[in-house]
């Protein structure tokens, strides 16, 4: 039975191993698509040039005028946002989602101190960035 068997495991394998391949991603997830468009936001923090990646997606509804700013956690990028942003953005609100530094499509500086004190100050220079001084997160 293995032996009928074992072509088709070898041409599986074979398969899924050029797939894997091709899904190779740079260290700031190059070619990996988000589902809205990501801009960048660049700044000094620590002494060094950060890029920080954020989503800024406008009411798809009437605008309520309120900004919802959706944190990432551990692990996680701004696009997993994907549906709850489509989802408050058709309620009428605009939505930020940043990639914070040292995730995802933001840099990635080997000596700096990620504490959730300067990921907070770097989301409100952002905000501060894109004219918003209001948020619910």
């Amino acid at each position: 039975m293995f032996a009928r068997l074992a072509p088709a495991l070898l041409l599986a394998t074979l398969t899924h191993s050029a797939l894997a391949a091709d899904a190779a991603y740079g260290p700031r997830l190059e070619g990996f698509e988000y589902a809205y468009p990501v801009s960048e936001f660049e700044f000094t923090s620590q002494n060094q040039r950060l890029q920080m990646a954020y989503i800024d997606v406008k009411p798809t509804a009437t605008p309520n005028g309120r900004t919802v700013v959706l944190m990432h956690g551990k692990n996680f990028c701004a696009g997993t946002w994907e549906t709850t942003i489509a989802q408050l953005s058709g309620a009428g609100y605009r939505v930020v989602a940043p990639d914070q530094i040292g995730f995802c499509k933001s840099t990635k500086p080997e000596h700096y101190q990620y504490t959730f004190q300067q990921l907070a100050v770097n989301t409100h220079a952002l905000l501060e960035h894109l004219g918003v001084d209001k948020v619910t997160v």
